[in-house]
């Protein structure tokens, strides 16, 4: 429910702010002004952007918590048409189980389970743009990025059983993420506020290192008590290794919403 409410809350924001400034009366002008416009060199900004990925997870992974922000950037007009980006990106879904279980019920020997799942991802985002033309109506760019960062995953399971026995397994992945993003993107400027809206379309690639996932059971049966630790490529199925090398790369298309706040120092 949380969630359903930062989406329609986001949504009303691009509303209201489209319709505070209707661009088909505005008039394009070559001046420049300090607030309000076409920024210009030594103007900054606030972007935020929100993608087809996040609002599809929020959607849904409706069983999980979700807490994060969506790319928020400051920008700064190194001249007319560079444009320099310093930004941030983090997410973090988790959810619970856990419960007594009947045995007679359920057919076994289990009595009480817990199982906790947290997945969590933060990146740094710096990067750059070139704005083609001088309109103060529409603006196209094109840009890049260069994200790195982490990311870590962890499922705790705590089984326990009639017969005083227990299966205390935790799985972990700590990898650190780097990669690149290139766009375009188109923006409007809204009226005479320092407001512009739009939505930049690309390819986005992010490449993860130490891309393992580290099993440490502890067992309880018939009263004698052992541990076991390996890894695998998959949080599932797959090979048990002993120690494990492993790196990954995704690659994929992306399209995101935006706004942009500009102002002066």
């Amino acid at each position: 429910m949380k969630k359903l409410l930062y989406i329609i809350g986001i949504l009303l924001l691009f509303l209201s702010v489209d319709a505070f400034g209707q661009l088909s009366d505005r008039v394009n002008n070559p001046s420049t002004l300090k607030v309000g416009t076409r920024p210009v060199q030594g103007n900054m900004g606030i972007y935020f952007g929100i993608s087809y990925r996040d609002i599809k997870s929020w959607v849904e992974d409706d069983d999980f918590e979700y807490t994060g922000i969506p790319l928020v950037s400051f920008k700064y007009y190194v001249t007319d048409k560079w444009v320099g980006r310093l930004g941030v990106k983090s997410s973090k879904k988790s959810r619970v189980e856990e419960g007594e279980i009947d045995p007679l019920v359920d057919g076994s020997f289990l009595v009480e389970r817990r199982f906790n799942e947290i997945e969590s991802k933060f990146l740094i985002t710096p990067g750059f743009e070139y704005h083609f033309t001088n309109s103060n109506l529409l603006d196209v760019y094109a840009g890049a990025l260069i994200p790195w960062g982490w990311s870590k995953e962890e499922y705790v399971t705590d089984s326990r059983y009639t017969t005083g026995e227990y299966n205390y397994s935790t799985v972990t992945r700590k990898s650190y993420a780097y990669g690149y993003e290139l766009f375009i993107g188109l923006q409007a400027f809204i009226a005479d506020l320092p407001l512009a809206i739009g939505f930049d379309m690309g390819v986005a690639g992010l490449g993860y290192f130490k891309d393992k996932y580290k099993h440490v059971n502890n067992l309880s049966v018939g009263g004698i008590t052992t541990d076991q630790t390996f890894y695998t490529v998959d949080k599932d199925t797959g090979y048990k290794y002993r120690d494990l090398t492993s790196k990954n790369f995704e690659l994929e298309g992306n399209i995101r919403v935006t706004l942009s706040y500009f102002f002066n120092r």
